[in-house]
């Protein structure tokens, strides 16, 4: 996300949660896959929503909104799964953001882009950052630092 910091466009998926939006850049999207019926993970904390395959992998799910402490409502046909590019070499399973609706393709400049200060919970979830995208609460997620939760649990 740092193009959009120095003027340039970038393309990107908007994954619609409960409260607000999740940003990732496209190139960190392999694909959007329909609600599917989850494994639970055992042992795992509450934010992971539980493990299937995509694509012949194994595909561990989180409902991002349990890292930031809030409330999943798990009810909605328009429930989508994004399954983001593995960052770690090393990484055996692909890492899937539950989002509450269809995700839509966004551009992203800085104009539309406003740096918000970070509530207190999200210093303990992995978030990049906190903005205001088209005045509306965003978050750009910390991918990585999210695989790194997740090695730990396969």
């Amino acid at each position: 996300m740092n193009a959009a910091v120095a003027g340039t466009e970038i393309r990107g998926i908007a994954i619609p949660l409960q409260q607000q939006t999740l940003l990732l850049p496209n190139e960190a999207v392999i694909d959007i896959i329909g609600d599917r019926e989850l494994t639970p993970l055992a042992g795992a904390p509450d934010w992971v929503a539980g493990v299937t395959e995509w694509q012949r992998r194994r595909l561990i799910v989180v409902q991002f909104e349990r890292l930031l402490g809030q409330p999943w409502f798990a009810s909605s046909q328009r429930r989508r799964i994004v399954v983001c590019q593995p960052l770690s070499e090393n990484a055996d399973y692909f890492v899937g953001i539950m989002g509450l609706s269809i995700p839509r393709l966004v551009r992203i400049n800085a104009d539309q882009l406003h740096a918000e200060a970070a509530a207190e919970v999200m210093a303990e979830a992995p978030v990049q950052a906190v903005l205001r995208f088209n005045g509306a609460p965003a978050l750009i997620p910390d991918l990585l630092d999210l695989e790194r939760r997740l090695q730990s649990l396969s």
